[in-house]
């Protein structure tokens, strides 16, 4: 059964050069437990064009996986000492991506989740970023 959530996703970013950036969304997601994995559903809104990015998000033990459809298409997938590659899609087109996972953790209080996975990305062979994703939710 789906449960709706207030989500609260926060990205962090350190580049090579010592800037940092950090972005925070909050979003109505849907939010069901399938077989121990942590599953949320949810639309990010473009705040300029208004264009809309259908998002999954998948939690368990063992992996992460970040899927987006439509106007920023992306997998990012996490997995703790694993390397993973894929595409980043933009308007003006493919970017290769690659994903070190270094840490990854969550914790189910009641009806609350957090959760937190560190990693490196490179974008497009560039040099490695130092970055972060932290999922809080809660009941609406």
């Amino acid at each position: 059964m789906k449960t709706e959530m207030r989500l609260t996703v926060t990205g962090e970013q350190r580049d090579p050069d010592g800037r940092a950036d950090l972005n925070t969304g909050c979003y109505r997601a849907f939010y069901e437990n399938i077989d121990g994995r942590h599953v949320f559903t949810y639309q990010e809104r473009d705040p300029d064009s208004g264009a809309v990015t259908e998002s999954e998000m998948i939690i368990s033990q063992e992996s992460w996986t970040i899927r987006r459809s439509g106007a920023r298409a992306a997998v990012m997938r996490f997995a703790p000492g694993s390397r993973e590659e894929s595409l980043y899609e933009t308007v003006i087109g493919s970017i290769p991506m690659a994903i070190c996972t270094k840490r990854m953790g969550m914790r189910k209080m009641g009806e609350r989740f957090l959760a937190k996975v560190s990693y490196s990305l490179e974008l497009g062979g560039g040099e490695a970023m130092d970055c972060a994703v932290t999922v809080k939710a809660e009941p609406l």
